[in-house]
């Protein structure tokens, strides 16, 4: 096991980022961290500690705690010996196994919610991403709220608690992939929701099959890029 990498000297302050950004500095700590991972910098196997990690990036423990339990619970790191936060390797195999599961779920999801979901509810999501596509491309997270509020409203539309629940469990594993590391997912995705809602609106359950499907396989195949894979 190594232990964490250190930021950079020239690396703006997370206090003053939050500031700036408006986000909590919970949030920013959870993105640092994640982009280290991504880009290697904290390779598989380093121990994250709480002083350490909050030294380095000039803020208190209470934020980094905050990251480090968001994600554990992604399952980015792991705990050893029911103590020491170290990060893990996700296989690429891991995350395509996961999309596999969320296609599974969701296809059947927006089919069982085809004749439930309320009409107010698809007239406000309709309205959400068009007023999104008519201005500039949101924040990350603002746009994983959006996101995050028809994939969630499907998966309780369907009916389904459990369903739903492990819908939501595995969305959080794929977070890391936020429109902040696919911006060109923005239009199509964008598209692909309408198309979802379009459906929808329409009660048309094999045409919502068709149109999640659809969207899950674009975004999985996003997901390789960013990866390097195809």
């Amino acid at each position: 096991m190594t232990m964490p990498a250190t930021l950079s000297d020239d690396k703006e302050d997370l206090a003053g980022l939050a500031e700036a950004s408006g986000k909590s500095l919970g949030e920013l700590a959870y993105e640092t961290l994640l982009d280290r991972m991504l880009s290697k910098d904290l390779t598989p196997g380093t121990v994250l500690q709480e002083r350490a990690l909050g030294h380095e990036m000039r803020i208190s423990r209470t934020p980094i705690r905050e990251a480090l339990a968001r994600l554990e619970s992604e399952g980015f790191v792991t705990r050893h010996a029911g103590r020491l936060l170290i990060v893990r390797d996700v296989p690429v195999q891991e995350l395509m196994q996961i999309f596999h599961v969320r296609a599974l779920l969701e296809v059947e999801a927006v089919a069982l919610a085809t004749d439930r979901i309320a009409a107010g509810k698809l007239a406000s999501l309709r309205t959400l991403f068009a007023d999104q596509m008519q201005g500039p491309i949101p924040d990350g997270g603002n746009h994983w709220d959006a996101d995050d509020l028809l994939h969630g409203t499907i998966a309780e539309a369907s009916g389904n608690v459990v369903l739903a629940d492990l819908v939501r469990s595995l969305r959080r594993k794929t977070r890391m992939f936020s429109l902040k590391r696919m911006p060109e997912r923005f239009i199509i995705g964008s598209q692909e929701h309408l198309a979802i809602i379009d459906a929808l609106e329409r009660r048309d359950a094999p045409a919502a099959r068709q149109a999640m499907a659809l969207h899950l396989e674009n975004s999985k195949r996003s997901i390789l890029q960013v990866l390097g894979k195809i």
